[in-house]
């Protein structure tokens, strides 16, 4: 028995926890005034959303299993990176003007509600019911394997940019670089 929540693609619920999740983070940085949960938040409210649609469907697909555990993969990386990012850097500077105005820093959290349910769209709707009870074609076709071949160079290539840059970043260069 598949489980609906609010409706058959998953999108109330999960809109629904994100602007929860996110409002709560806003509410933490503001009240506390730092950064230091800001990205991690947006990184880590991906692995919520895709763990909740894996788990709320009762159809468990290879392609579905296969499909969440890439994204939660892909969510603990950037959200332990960005975490630890923060933390050695002390603060994120791009909130250095925004931190203290309450509007332009719920701002910039609304933006990450936008950005983290849509971009987890994809994950969501696969696994929903509207999608995972019906009928679906065997996993191991030529399009999963090039679609898990991407996703490995690119998780590979995000990866080592992101640690070169945090490197780069760590030698203090000067603003106009």
């Amino acid at each position: 028995m598949t489980v609906h929540v609010l409706d058959d693609y998953y999108l109330a619920i999960t809109l629904l926890v994100t602007i929860a999740y996110q409002l709560s983070g806003f509410a933490i940085a503001w009240i506390l005034q730092f950064d230091k949960i800001t990205d991690f938040t947006g990184g880590s409210n991906f692995f919520i959303l895709a763990l909740l649609s894996f788990l709320l469907s009762e159809t468990k697909h290879a392609r579905n299993i296969v499909t969440t555990v890439l994204v939660l993969i892909w969510a603990v990386r950037i959200a332990g990176f960005l975490l630890f990012r923060v933390l050695k850097m002390g603060s994120d500077t791009r909130f250095d003007d925004i931190r203290s105005h309450f509007l332009s820093f719920l701002g910039f959290w609304v933006g990450q509600i936008v950005w983290v349910w849509v971009v987890s769209l994809p994950v969501v709707v696969l696994n929903s019911p509207a999608i995972s009870a019906g009928p679906v074609p065997d996993f191991g076709t030529p399009a999963d394997i090039i679609g898990i071949i991407i996703w490995a160079i690119g998780w590979l290539i995000e990866s080592e940019a992101d640690i070169a840059k945090f490197r780069w970043k760590s030698t203090k260069p000067p603003k106009w670089q």
